[in-house]
């Protein structure tokens, strides 16, 4: 569990990290007439398995000839992309050229990918194995997928990992069997508060209420794992396995109590009797 959360916080942590390609072509773009650019986070562009058009204009700002072979539409959630579309395409543009194209867009297994709101991004590639990124256009899109695709059965089974996390260690609270080292047990709570942070945001995007950028979704994930973390290591666990010198000198001190107590019973049986025989000279004596 400990090394499966340290593996999904640096999954995100690089997922994070954007594209730090200069951009040399700017694009202008609508799907289905609806311009990108206002395609925000409050009115997200629908899309379905129902074909649609893309109307592009690039503007090659750059001064040498730029080819453009590639398009493709992403869609993430915490940084994991669950909507990909690539088409290619076959544009030479000159320095300053603009151009207009139409390409036409089939999301016929979208419906299989995601359902809800995802952060997207259009962006343009140049040919050859590097794939250079040449133009982005970011937005938001409302997928119209099923609830059996690839996001919504990811955000079940976060849910049920999640569950089973916290209660796990709410039953090892309640029975003191969690681990003696306060680290571990912090650690098994962090990976229960970075789900229920996960999940948060998550239902933000399948639930349809607003799908959270970076800057957003961070904080939420971070701070019920440092929350979790330190009540992981504030709470009780089992008692520590006790060192082999430290149950020698237990032992020991067994024995010298053993040994005070039997000299002690001793002491008592024989003091009645020294009594009793210096009543009994008393008597005679009196006699």
């Amino acid at each position: 569990m400990r090394a499966a959360g340290i593996g999904v916080i640096a999954m995100l942590t690089f997922s994070a990290c954007g594209e730090s390609n200069e951009q040399v072509i700017e694009i202008e773009a609508t799907i289905d007439e609806i311009d990108l650019r206002d395609a925000d986070a409050a009115d997200p562009l629908p899309l379905s398995i129902v074909e649609s058009e893309l109307n592009m204009t690039m503007v090659n700002t750059s001064d040498v000839p730029q080819a453009v072979r590639y398009l493709r539409l992403e869609g993430e959630m915490l940084g994991l992309t669950f909507l990909t579309y690539t088409t290619r395409i076959a544009v030479e543009l000159d320095p300053g050229e603009t151009r207009e194209v139409t390409v036409p867009l089939d999301f016929f297994d979208i419906d299989s990918q995601a359902h809800g709101y995802l952060r997207a991004k259009l962006a343009l590639y140049a040919p050859g194995a590097d794939r250079e990124l040449l133009a982005t256009e970011d937005f938001a899109v409302d997928v119209r997928g099923s609830v059996t695709s690839t996001m919504a059965l990811f955000a079940l089974l976060l849910f049920a990992a999640t569950a089973g996390s916290i209660y796990l260690n709410l039953q090892g609270l309640a029975r003191r069997t969690l681990p003696p080292n306060r680290f571990r047990r912090a650690l098994r709570f962090a990976a229960s508060g970075l789900g229920v942070g996960m999940l948060l945001t998550v239902a933000f995007s399948v639930l349809r209420i607003f799908p959270l950028p970076s800057v957003a979704w961070w904080p939420l994930v971070i701070v019920p794992t440092v929350l979790a973390f330190a009540a992981g290591y504030a709470a009780p666990g089992a008692t520590d396995e006790i060192d082999v010198d430290e149950l020698d000198d237990l032992r020991e001190l067994d024995d010298t109590l053993t040994a005070v107590a039997a000299a002690t019973a001793e002491t008592e049986l024989a003091t009645p009797s020294e009594h009793a025989d210096e009543s009994d000279g008393s008597g005679d004596s009196g006699r």
